[in-house]
This record gives C-alpha cells, structure tokens and sequence, in this order.
C-alpha cells in the first residue's frame, strides 16, 4: 500500500514548525538571557559593590604597578587597567592587585584613562593614595570606589535593549501558540495588527536607548568643540516617532477592538467560495465605506547571511466592497469571494526545484474610515482545493451596487490618467507626459545612486586596478540604463485618433514628435490589454498596463501607463463602445 502523501505533508509541515518553534524560542532565549547577564553584571553589581563598600574604612596605599590596557576590535578600542598596590592594615601589610570595583574592558566613558594616569602620576612621584578595605576581610580592598554613572545607565539600556528583544520574541511565540489553539477550538481568525502596535512600541524603545551612555557626553564633546556628537540626538527623535505611531495604533486598535473573523467554508476553497464575517465592537451604517481585499502571497527568502530578507509576490487579488450588519454589540461585516480553480492552495515552506525555499500564504484584509478613524485589519487564512460556497452570501442588490460604483470609480481613473474626448470627427485619446511623477522620481534616485556608485568606482580604477573597472561599469551601466529609461518615460507623450476604422498615432517626447503610425480597426478582437510593470505597497498590488491594437501584423499602442487593471479594463470598454465594436 502507498504512504498517504497528504498526511506525510501534513507531518513534515507539523514537524517543520516544531522545529521552527523550538528555534524561535531558543532565540529569543538567547537574546533574553544575554540582556539579563549584560544588565546583572555591567550594572546591578557594581551598583551592590558601592553599596557594600560604603562602610568600608580607608587607608594609605602605595602604587606598586599601574598599566592601561588596551583591547582593538571591530574598529573600536576599549580600555582597562591592571597593577597591583600595597597597605597597611591593623598592623598587617596587605597586597591586592584589585584596582576598581569594575572589571573587563569598556569605552564608555573616559573613567579607565583618568584612573590610569591618576597611578601612573602617583607612582612615579612615590605619592601614597587612599584605599577602601573591607574590616571584616582585610585582604579585600578598592584602589578605586567611584561610581559609573556610565555604566549603570550602559548596563540597564543595552541589556535592556537585548531582554526586550528576547522577551518580546518569546512572548510573540507563546501568543501565537495560544491563538493558533484559540483558532482551533473556537474557529476564530484574531488579527495580524494584534501585536504591531507592541513592536512599533518596542523598536521605538531601542531607537531612544541603544545610544542612551552618549548622552551623557553629548555636554563634555561639545565644550570640546566636538559638534558631531549632536548627531546622537536624531536617534531619540527617530524612536520617540515609533514609538508614538506604535502609541496611536495602540489607541486605534482600542478604538476598534479585536475584530475576529469567522470563516464559512473552513478552510476557504479556490475553486469554490471564500466566506467569513467580521465582528466589530461598534454600530456602523449599513453602507459603511469599507473594502475587503483577497490576495493569494508567495513568500520566499532573498539573500543570504545578514542580508537575509522575506520577499513577497502578489499571485492574485480581488476586492470588494464590505456588507455591514447590525449586531449585538456592534457590527457584523460579511464578505464572499469567488475563487478560481487554478490559484494555488495554502503551503508551508517547501524547497522548490531551484533550490528556493517558498511558501504560499492568504490573506484577508479589511480598510476603510469610520467616525474619522482608519480601521486596518488583515487576517491570514487558511485555503484548499475545492468547490464549497459559503453561508455568507451577500444581497444582490449590495453586489451590484458595488460593481457599479467600483466600474464608475474606475472609469473616472482612466479619465484622470488618459485624456479622452469623442470629438465630431472621432476619438481622441492622449497618454500625456510626466504621469506618475512620485514613482518615476523614486526610480531617478535609485538609478542616479547606481551610476554614481559606478563612476566613483571607474575613477577609482585608474588607481586602484582593473577589478574596479568591471565593478564600476556593471553599476554604471545599470543605473545610467534606469536613469535615462525614466527620463524618456517622464517626458514622453502619445498622441491617438479614431476616426471611423481609421486610427493614427504619433509619437511625441518633450512635444517633438518621433515617429507616426496608421491603421484600421474593424474587430473588439484587435485591441488588448498588455501589463507591463507592477508594484506592490501595503500588501496592494498595482498593475501599469497599455491598451493595445493589432493592426496589419503591427502592434500599435492606443494608451499606456494605465494604473490599474481595473481602470485598464474600463477604459478598453470606452474605447470599444466609443468605436461601436461591442
């Protein structure tokens, strides 16, 4: 009898994130331990020690050797000091090469390079210092019992900063595991957005204490005519900026709740219907400005090492618009898509026949604005091959409302985008010049840092040898390509009349004209949509798309740069209901 490969899958994936929970929570263990030992021994005792040794009496010392040590690593020097003193005590003379309450190396302040001259100087003039000794135990004693301002604050922040992680990575486990339970038992999706609001929090926190000892050199560089220290400063800035986002998601996720979802069928079938309602925990109108999105993700690793990154492609995605029922105790919002057949299922992390591991992922997401709030919520769920339709249908009359709201929207889009006039003579389409502006610039600045890269690295060539000439002609080949590929796109202009089946085209950049094209258009079958680039934001993907006609073997562009499928489909309708083609 074959194995039953389902359940063998289903025992890989159940074994694979075991092994990543372990892992997960040996990391953050890890992380955590280190941030207690760092703040236990960098800064709890020394604290201790002073308090201890505040009873201790004093007594003359002499200096017998004194050295400032040095430690070189990762371009930083840290210090410390070894030598050895003798005194007197109760009659008894005592040696102790114990020179500070603090031990290791560190560069925290200038505290090991005072101390070591403050020896030095009274060494080689033969001058005695004062020592703390312990009355119950003579032969422990302090060259040294100042306290480090410095370190305590060092001690608490930094390992504060790795607790925090490690703490917060095990925390985010433990709640994972708890809701991954929760799920099971009650069927109940709880929200991505439960915990961002602590991570925005969190790395906030990091931002403002990572650098928190500079602060208190920020006075002493200065007075020394050190003005880059200042910078530190942007660093509190930053993370108190988090971390009051993070505080105003906090506020908003109160504002809303926990909005669980509840799906029908579970999991959601491709090939069938994917089905859930939404509880929120306030009254809203029935015609609520609420849009639910479904997209299909694959998830997959770039890079390696450090540079290491999840990366994520839309497959598919639909929208609607959300149906809002009054509830007890706030509102209840129904959604139901259509899923096609050939979309891929939920899978777990898999290594693929290239040797890349990836994953497929579904999610659904929820926005819109309530009471002047922006309610954001997106949940992951789970989806699997079938026909099932869900219990939660929506009213016809709310499904075509929708699709002819979501068919006018897109139709003044294409209006926005592409000029188009129905003139007595025909019709005028225009793709004018200097479209989407905010992304060109981005991709200017990307290109312009790569050919600077490349011709930093070409003049560097002459002396530094030949290697940097095929380093520095790779970068500046690709971003002066980007550079002025986005300057001709900036700045060009398509020009297109139908007249009648007659259409001609002209070709215009900075207004001079390039070349003109002609031809007929005689079926709906000539004139197509072709996608060209895509980009993703927030989970969103946006298709830039042309409208196309073939026309004698000849491929001619009637618009192009369209944003949006939808509003590529809309226009292409216009077009043929403009032409009577349909």
């Amino acid at each position: 009898m074959l194995p039953d490969k389902k359940n063998n899958n289903d025992s890989d994936s159940s074994e694979t994130s075991q092994r990543g929970g372990i892992g997960g929570y040996l990391f953050g263990g890890i992380f955590l331990f280190a941030g207690l030992a760092v703040m236990v021994y960098v800064a709890v005792l020394p604290g201790v020690r002073y308090l201890q040794s505040g009873f201790w009496e004093r007594v003359p010392a002499t200096v017998l050797s004194s050295e400032l040590l040095t430690s070189r690593s990762d371009g930083s020097t840290t210090y410390s000091v070894s030598g050895s003193y003798r005194y007197r005590y109760l009659g008894r003379t005592y040696t102790s090469t114990r020179i500070s309450q603090y031990s290791g190396y560190d560069n925290f302040d200038d505290y090991w390079q005072t101390l070591s001259g403050q020896l030095n100087h009274a060494r080689s003039r033969n001058r005695t210092v004062m020592a703390w000794v312990n009355p119950s135990d003579p032969a422990q004693a302090y060259l040294d019992r100042s306290f480090r301002w410095s370190s305590l604050l060092f001690g608490l922040t930094f390992g504060g900063v790795f607790a925090l992680v490690g703490g917060g990575i095990i925390f985010l486990m433990r709640r994972g595991v708890k809701e991954k339970a929760q799920t099971q038992a009650t069927g109940r999706y709880g929200s991505r957005e439960k915990s961002g609001h602590w991570l925005m929090i969190g790395f906030g926190a990091i931002f403002i204490l990572l650098p928190s000892p500079a602060y208190l050199q920020i006075w002493k560089e200065v007075s020394r005519g050190d003005y880059a220290i200042v910078l530190v400063l942007l660093f509190p800035m930053v993370g108190g900026g988090i971390a009051l986002a993070g505080w105003k998601m906090r506020q908003n996720f109160r504002h809303f709740g926990p909005t669980p979802l509840v799906l029908d069928p579970e999991p959601g079938h491709a090939g069938g219907q994917v089905g859930g309602q939404v509880h929120l925990g306030r009254a809203l109108p029935d015609q609520a400005a609420l849009t639910i999105w479904l997209s299909c993700v694959r998830c997959y690793y770039s890079g390696s090492g450090k540079d290491r990154k999840t990366r994520e492609d839309v497959l598919w995605q639909t929208r609607q618009r959300a149906w809002c029922r009054p509830a007890q105790h706030g509102t209840d919002i129904q959604f139901c898509f259509d899923v096609p057949a050939d979309q891929p299922v939920t899978r777990d992390r898999e290594r693929s026949v290239t040797g890349r591991q990836d994953w497929i992922r579904w999610r659904v997401a929820l926005k819109g604005d309530v009471e002047g709030r922006e309610l954001k919520r997106s949940w992951e769920i789970p989806v699997a091959a079938g026909s099932s339709s869900s219990r939660y249908q929506l009213p016809e009359a709310h499904v075509d409302a929708d699709e002819r709201d979501r068919e006018l929207q897109a139709l003044q889009s294409a209006n926005e985008q592409i000029r188009v006039e129905q003139t007595g003579q025909g019709l005028y389409l225009e793709s004018r010049a200097w479209r989407h502006l905010p992304m060109k610039l981005g991709l200017l600045v990307f290109g312009g840092i790569f050919a600077g890269v490349g011709t930093g690295l070409l003049v560097a060539a002459a002396s530094e040898g030949i290697m940097l000439y095929f380093m520095g002609g790779i970068f500046a080949l690709i971003g002066y390509l980007i550079v002025f590929s986005t300057l001709f796109t900036l700045g060009r202009s398509l020009q297109v009349w139908v007249r009648g089946s007659e259409v001609k085209i002209v070709r215009r950049w900075l207004g001079l004209p390039l070349y003109r094209r002609e031809g007929r258009l005689l079926r709906a079958e000539q004139i197509s949509l072709h996608a060209g680039m895509s980009s993703t934001s927030e989970g969103r993907k946006t298709e830039y798309l042309s409208l196309q006609a073939q026309v004698d073997g000849k491929t001619l562009r009637l618009a192009e740069g369209i944003k949006g499928r939808e509003v590529a489909e809309a226009l292409r309708e216009a077009v043929l209901r403009a032409l009577r083609l349909v």
